[in-house]
């Protein structure tokens, strides 16, 4: 059943940094905390007395927030509600901690620890309820560890009554419109509160308003808040609901609790052997991308990078990308794109310059989850341009079946891998015209047998020399530098596109055409599914593993952890396979979808090598 918090038993805190030494101001903070303290004290809400709501804008210290929140914690008998407003801060072990006025962007610890308060709460308080309101970056976080095999902050309570609500998934943002009177999911909260739920329940419970709220951002263009929840944390009511009671109706009468000195709180175990208290944790924060919190402040600590115990973070600043995300409006990211790889990437109307493919799906998919809320301009590229456009500012990104290598990566930096495919042959399956042996192409005619009266099984059994087409990529460069298959090879010259490649092997007759084609078996695939039905076969396995990632411009830390974690997300929450399964599993002969391992993203990724 629904429980209404008791106003003389229960105790506030409302703590909100809306001024900051070295991070973007966030003013829409201090209406957050003036309308939510007149929301929590009125008398048509919770009716708490005033003298229970501690208003801490702009604490100095963390340990002033923690004393404040240790003295409500040992007052409160009832519930004990927790707010925080602002930027949010984390480390690659996920760690939480809340931005006060003199926290630097590239010092995660200057910031306060949210262990700190929850420990507070598990330790320090008599409350039987607790609800924590976090409208901050990162606390969907949360949400991640409530799985078993990764305890959250609400496992970590083991205590029943858990209510977790995150204000976007965790990898989306959270938003502030600059100007707007309240960030945006409080602002929703208070809406909510003041106007309530026409048809719903006399008492706004949190599942109801978590359900309410799902239903109101997401068609404002804002994420769509998450939850999790045990046992019966989500019938705690926050406030009546306005929309179906008379006007004026207030709420009955509670049986204040005497006054009692306070005295040392019960303790709750990890292990939940503990007393029966409620903890409902609401996270509304911008998850693991970066805040947008009028102007959003986003940090990451290279552990990996640094000796330095207490090592820096990264800020959106450093980022020209991770900047257009947070100011999203009449802004554009410039994807590098290949326009003749069916299945991949593929131009299927030049005059709209529409595409479509697995990597069209997946980049507008990768985009959505850090955040990016604008235009998506796709520019298609040649494979020897990938470099070049991504150091001359042509593009941002790259997605083109761009094989992360050594080599590369001492001019461009890369994802975590995204496809993993091989180098493998493409040949024609029979004669150009009937009883028509060698004269379609000068080698075969030379050797007195065409490649396709040939047994091939494997590239040692292709005779010396064979005529090949390729393009400048990493197929080309182990053709002509592996000294196991460099004889086996002939490329007299790379061109331009492998639309070219396929006119050549399928040329009828010409003198010149080439033998085979050589590239990453996916890449074939493709080639020969539009081109060649019936035409050409991929007679061998592949031979030379290749890991496809996303391609940037160097320096750019933060952006490669949130494409990390974006990718992550796709390969765990099935979107990859979906992908797979609408563009590339018919040309791969039906074969099923094999996406990379799951990458690590705790610390910095580094860019995978090519096998």
């Amino acid at each position: 059943m629904t429980v209404l918090p008791d106003p003389g038993a229960s105790r506030a805190v409302l703590v909100g940094t809306s001024r900051y030494q070295h991070l973007e101001q966030l003013p829409a903070v201090s209406n957050n905390l003036q309308a939510l303290a007149a929301h929590l004290t009125g008398p048509l809400s919770l009716r708490l007395p005033p003298r229970h709501v501690t208003v801490l804008e702009n604490p100095a210290a963390a340990h002033t927030v923690v004393s404040e929140v240790r003295r409500a914690a040992a007052e409160a008998t009832d519930t004990l509600i927790v707010y925080f407003a602002g930027h949010g801060l984390i480390d690659p072990q996920d760690t939480l901690s809340l931005a006060l006025p003199h926290t630097e962007s590239g010092r995660v610890e200057t910031g306060l620890p949210y262990d700190w308060l929850r420990q507070v709460l598990l330790t320090d308080s008599r409350a039987e309820r607790h609800v924590v309101i976090l409208d901050c970056c990162y606390s969907g976080l949360a949400l991640g560890r409530m799985n078993a095999a990764s305890p959250g902050l609400a496992d970590q309570a083991s205590v029943e009554g858990t209510f977790l609500l995150a204000a976007a998934a965790e990898t989306r943002t959270a938003l502030a419109p600059v100007g707007d009177t309240y960030t945006a999911f409080t602002g929703a909260l208070l809406d909510t509160l003041s106007r309530g739920i026409p048809g719903g329940p006399t008492l706004l419970d949190l599942g109801t308003i978590y359900r309410h709220l799902r239903r109101t951002l997401g068609p404002r263009g804002h994420p769509v808040p998450q939850a999790r929840g045990r046992n019966n944390g989500a019938e705690v009511a926050l406030g009546p609901n306005h929309a179906v009671l008379p006007d004026h109706a207030v709420l009955p009468d509670h049986t204040a609790a005497p006054d009692r000195p306070a005295r040392p709180g019960r303790t709750v175990r990890a292990d939940g052997k503990g007393a029966g208290r409620r903890h409902t944790l609401i996270g509304t924060a911008c998850a693991t991308t970066l805040a947008l919190l009028a102007g959003g402040g986003y940090f990451i600590w290279d552990q990996q990078a640094s000796q330095d115990s207490k090592p820096p973070a990264y800020g959106i600043e450093d980022s020209s990308i991770l900047r257009r995300v947070k100011n999203y409006k009449g802004n554009k990211i410039t994807i590098g794109v290949k326009k003749d790889q069916p299945g991949l990437s593929e131009l299927v109307d030049p005059d709209r310059k529409v595409f479509k493919g697995f990597e069209i799906d997946l980049i507008e998919y990768l985009l959505g989850e850090i955040g990016f809320q604008g235009d998506i301009v796709f520019e298609p590229l040649f494979s020897g341009e990938r470099e070049t456009a991504l150091k001359s500012n042509d593009v941002d990104l790259v997605i083109a079946s761009y094989s992360a290598t050594p080599k590369r990566e001492k001019e461009v930096n890369f994802s975590v891998p995204y496809y993993k495919t091989g180098q493998s042959l493409l040949m024609r399956k029979s004669h150009t015209r009937e009883g028509e042996v060698q004269t379609w192409d000068e080698k075969a005619a030379s050797r007195d047998v065409a490649l396709v009266d040939m047994k091939i099984n494997r590239v040692e059994d292709l005779p010396d020399g064979t005529d090949s087409c390729t393009v400048d990529s990493t197929s080309s460069e182990f053709m002509e530098e592996n000294p196991k298959y460099k004889e086996k090879f002939d490329v007299q010259e790379k061109e331009a596109s492998y639309k070219d490649c396929i006119a050549g092997l399928l040329d009828e007759g010409a003198v010149g055409s080439y033998e085979v084609i050589s590239t990453d078996d996916v890449i074939l695939a493709g080639l020969a599914y539009k081109y060649g039905k019936n035409k050409l076969v991929r007679p061998i396995r592949p031979f030379k593993t290749e890991e496809y990632a996303v391609g940037m411009k160097k320096g750019d830390p933060a952006l490669e952890y949130l494409l990390c974690r974006a990718i992550k997300k796709s390969i765990t929450g099935k979107s990859w396979e979906k992908y797979y399964n609408t563009h590339l599993k018919k040309i791969m002969l039906g074969k099923s979808a094999n996406p990379p391992d799951e990458p690590s993203c705790e610390k910095r990724p580094s860019s995978p090598a090519a096998g």
